[in-house]
């Protein structure tokens, strides 16, 4: 393609794996009747029936707008903010390319976020807007230049900052914002992460801190790594620190951000590093030694032989056996049940629940009940939520409910609960176990959600119901099935500085277990149902939560945060803390009915709300507008080709094109692509006018002698791809049904005066099928291919005429066929792990391609580089064997920020492959092998992903060796 000069011209200012050739499309629900509403800076997209949440999204918007601008620069004018509103699976970005914003309605699920930030727009939206800000900062500088082939290019050289530089000053504004102690700065559970590897052998480098973690838990590090050290530098170098940095590293990207940072600080980043170190050091030796007594050595850890360890809340089966959920780099992810007596354990149910971690057992404890995503068939990043039983005894799973969006599950009695989600917050909803119905939804207060519920196991009427109301997250005791409205009366467990969470009730029904994060660590705390107390069973140095009693209540198992891993523990209730807290500690006081109270934001808004009017979503013509243009040149065949391409999108990602316009010869050729997916399965269109110099041998009156032509060959093709989401869980299974249709003239004209034809156009017709079916795919993190699994893959192609061309020239007159081509290409792939704890995969792949004299596939392209020469020249039906076995060797995970390289692991590939010629009669002579060995490693420059590596590759049949550099 003639991008190559363009692309390398702007990689030299990019550093992002975002910038693709062409502008993605999505498949967005059906059926949604878009509206917008307009701001002075903000264009809010929604649909119709979530207009209330739209118009909170802008009002959030237009409140934090100033202060984000003085934290980081930039001016925002028309941005879109898209509310996306049935997927389950919640997040939120800003994509330079193609510059808007996208927010899933649904509330993020678990611990993620600090509760005390309020609701999910209020915690998303000003963090999001933070990016949004950022990618528009433009202060005069060389770079502006960029924004003459397009202002998406232009924005996205911010984006070749580190990660934890872009997500680190988003936590810190909305950790230091408008509401008190909000943010996941503020939240234990996010900042001991960072805390309990000090002074250990995993401690962070510079590098670590705001680079993303490839192979290393925990995977959010540049978050976590990226607040501690922005915050560290505003408060020591003041409050425009990070906005000088931004400015600099924009004007000279190619200098990198250490540098940015030593233009607003005067030091380098080593130096800076020195001093942060020391700095968070010293603080947490103070926090350290304020604590009179721990409980983390007083308590077992129980041994799950994994790597990158994180375990989930457990429960106790019986006095002997604890169910929890596994999650690692080299085991399978799922429930497991670890015999205490026996110091072993097993696998029960493979399967990726919800990242709430939430789940509960029958009364019995015969059966677990659980929430899960389930991939929506047909259309693009749509998950949703549904409520699962799992029989313990025989490990048989039934899914309950059907795409109710349903998390948490909790039986009361003889009753199903289960959390719904209901636009930004969650509902509680009781169910009917045996239909998957809902029965009701109970109502809230508003600005309320439901967090958790918890029932007593002696008293149905009391239910443990853990709430949050605007920034307060504590419980309330309620009779859920007896209730007309949840949250009416002041919550009965709360703290001023704090958050609840994970309940779990004494087999007596007398004491409950919850855990709060007030002190500044999460720890385990129990009430006292009868005499109405708390006290804290644990006093750990770095987190202890989903804490759950024995059978004979004189145990418990929780989670605890030990360097970058959580681990199960179990602690004798002897050995607890047993520390009373004074009833104010946890009652309501003026503070908290302050922040009960608090408008949105915490703020008086003075936003024009009444200025809004929603109107209708167009996509209208305005996005045929080229966003990005680039120049393009090539010599080919000792001629220059020059031209341009275009491409564009509109705001929703449904319709995009891409125009590539060229010179050559002096002739004008295009190729023009479509896409378009506003409705299911949507499709692509290409039309074409391509040249290519083409060399026939010709017999003349005895003589033979080669002669050139300038080939054009115009026409279109058509392709709908139809892909189908079997399952996206542990495992991935898919179908991609692609039919295609081409049709395509050819002639041949005179190279030296292209305005000279020497024949008329033939026309061809074809139709093309694809198909790949994925089959039960896994792949864990530290694995370089998956595991285990199948692939298999057919393409086929079916020529509808035969076209006959007369070539005449002044010399001679030929004649041209243009067969009837047909052909076809199927194979299948399987994943094997003989050695899967050591992250070793084995993948074996077989095809064999058919077709007619006139090739439809270019088998050369099939062969491997490290043949010493193409094994079958001509050969277009062949059969080929590989093999491809990984083993990873290190995985250092680090890198540096002065120069942007960072090491994200090395590995060892061993392959074969074995060719024939399906025409040869004797396969044995008509076919050869290689087999190859070589080292591979992924690394990146700031934010450009390479995984390139050097083999050696050894036929033995003609003692051949070679080497070869690239992909093998």
């Amino acid at each position: 393609m003639l991008r190559t000069l363009a692309l390398l011209l702007l990689s030299l200012f990019l550093a992002s794996p975002a910038f693709a050739q062409f502008y993605s499309t999505q498949h967005r629900v059906p059926n949604q009747e878009w509206m917008e509403i307009r701001s002075e800076h903000f264009r809010v997209i929604f649909p119709a029936r979530y207009e209330q949440e739209a118009i909170r999204s802008l009002s959030i918007l237009e409140a934090e707008y100033a202060d984000i601008r003085d934290l980081v620069g930039g001016e925002l004018k028309n941005f879109p903010f898209i509310l996306n509103p049935e997927n389950d699976r919640s997040n939120g970005f800003v994509a330079p390319m193609n510059f808007r914003s996208e927010v899933e309605l649904a509330p993020i699920k678990g611990k993620i976020l600090n509760p005390q930030s309020g609701d999910w727009l209020e915690s998303v939206l000003p963090h999001e807007l933070v990016h949004a800000l950022h990618f528009s900062v433009n202060p005069p500088a060389l770079t502006r230049v960029l924004g003459l082939f397009s202002p998406d290019v232009r924005r996205s050289v911010h984006a070749a900052a580190p990660l934890g530089v872009l997500e680190g000053i988003a936590v810190e504004h909305e950790s230091h914002g408008s509401i008190p102690n909000s943010g996941r700065g503020n939240h234990p559970f996010f900042t001991n992460q960072f805390n309990a590897l000090l002074d250990t052998p995993h401690e962070w480098s510079m590098g670590q801190l705001v680079q993303v973690s490839d192979f290393t838990v925990p995977f959010n590090r540049h978050y976590i790594g990226g607040y501690e050290l922005t915050n560290w530098l505003l408060e020591e170098y003041g409050e425009d620190a990070m906005k000088e940095a931004i400015q600099f590293h924009y004007k000279y990207p190619f200098l990198g951000f250490g540098t940015a940072l030593r233009n607003s600080t005067g030091y380098w980043p080593r130096s800076l590093y020195r001093d942060f170190n020391n700095d968070v050091k010293e603080r947490e030796a103070e926090r350290l030694n304020r604590l009179e007594y721990e409980t983390d050595s007083a308590a077992e850890t129980i041994p799950f032989s994994a790597t990158c360890k994180r375990m989930n809340r457990p429960l106790w089966l019986d006095n002997n056996t604890i169910l929890f959920y596994g999650r690692s780099c080299n085991r399978p992810t799922g429930f497991y049940v670890h015999d205490l007596e026996e110091e072993s354990y097993s696998l029960l149910k493979e399967v990726q629940i919800s990242e709430d971690f939430y789940y509960s057992l029958s009364p019995n404890r015969s059966r677990l009940f659980f929430s899960r995503y389930h991939p929506d068939r047909f259309y693009d990043n749509l998950f949703r939520g549904d409520i699962h039983s799992l029989e313990i005894s025989s490990a048989l799973s039934r899914r309950i409910t059907q795409n109710l969006r349903l998390f948490s599950p909790e039986m009361i009695g003889t009753d199903l609960y289960a959390l719904q989600t209901d636009a930004y917050a969650q509902a509680l909803a009781e169910l009917d176990e045996q239909t998957g119905d809902i029965l009701r939804t109970i109502p809230r207060v508003d600005d309320s959600t439901v967090f958790q519920i918890s029932s007593n196991p002696m008293h149905p009427g009391v239910t443990a119901v853990i709430g949050r109301i605007k920034s307060v997250q504590g419980v309330w005791f309620e009779n859920v099935s007896e209730t007309d409205t949840l949250f009416t009366r002041d919550p009965d467990i709360v703290f001023e500085g704090g958050s609840v969470f994970d309940l779990h009730w004494h087999p007596d029904g007398e004491k409950m277990l919850f855990v709060s994060d007030h002190s500044g660590t999460m720890n385990v705390y129990e009430y006292h149902l009868s005499n109405n107390s708390v006290t804290q069973i644990t006093q750990s140095l770095y987190n202890a939560f989903e804490a759950s009693y024995s059978p004979d209540g004189e145990r418990i198992a929780y989670i605890h945060q030990h360097e970058n891993e959580q681990l199960l523990k179990v602690l004798e209730l002897e050995n607890a803390y047993k520390k009373t807290l004074e009833s104010d500690k946890w009652s309501l006081s003026p503070l908290i009915t302050e922040r009960l109270e608090r408008p949105l934001m915490n703020r008086d808004i003075d936003v024009h709300t009444n200025d809004w009017t929603p109107e209708p979503y167009s996509t209208g013509l305005s996005w045929l507008k080229p966003r990005i243009w680039l120049p393009m040149y090539e010599r080919e065949a000792g001629f220059d080709r020059v031209g341009v391409t275009i491409e564009s999108v509109d705001q929703m990602n449904s319709r995009a094109y891409s125009l590539e316009a060229t010179h050559y010869l002096d002739r004008f050729w295009h190729e023009l692509q479509y896409s378009y997916k506003g409705f299911y399965p949507g499709f692509q269109l290409d039309m074409f006018n391509r040249p290519s110099l083409t060399t026939f041998r010709i017999t003349q009156n005895g003589d033979e002698f080669l002669r050139t032509f300038l080939q054009q060959s115009r026409g279109a093709s058509l392709k709908i791809p139809v892909r189908i989401r079997l399952e996206s869980n542990a495992r991935f299974s898919s179908i991609l049904l692609e039919p295609q249709y081409f049709i395509s003239q050819l002639r041949f004209l005179d190279p030296l005066n292209s305005s000279t034809a020497f024949s008329e156009f033939g026309t061809r017709h074809t139709l093309g099928f694809r198909t790949v079916l994925n089959v039960r795919l896994r792949q864990f993190i530290r694995d370089v291919q998956p595991n285990s699994g199948w692939v298999f893959f057919t393409e086929s192609r079916y020529g509808l005429n035969s076209t006959r061309l007369d070539v005449i020239t002044d010399q001679f007159r030929i004649e041209a066929n243009l067969t009837d081509r047909k052909g076809f290409r199927g194979g299948v792939s399987t994943y094997v792990a003989p050695f899967m704890k050591w992250n070793q995969s084995l993948q074996v792949t077989a095809q064999a391609i058919t077709q007619t004299d006139f090739p439809v596939f270019n088998t050369a392209s099939l062969f491997s580089d490290t043949f010493a020469e193409n094994p079958f020249p001509g050969a277009n039906n062949v059969g080929i064997i590989n093999t491809r076995y990984t083993i990873p060797l290190t995985y250092p995970d680090d890198g540096g920020l002065l120069i942007p390289a960072y090491l994200s692991n090395i590995y060892l590939v061993l392959f074969t492959q074995t060719v024939s010629d399906l025409n040869n009669p004797d396969l044995i002579e008509g076919s050869r092998s290689v087999f190859g060995a070589g080292i591979r490693s992924r690394f990146r420059l700031s934010n450009l992903a390479f995984d390139v590596g050097i083999s050696l590759g050894w036929e033995p049949t003609r003692n051949n060796i070679t080497w070869h550099a690239g992909s093998f």
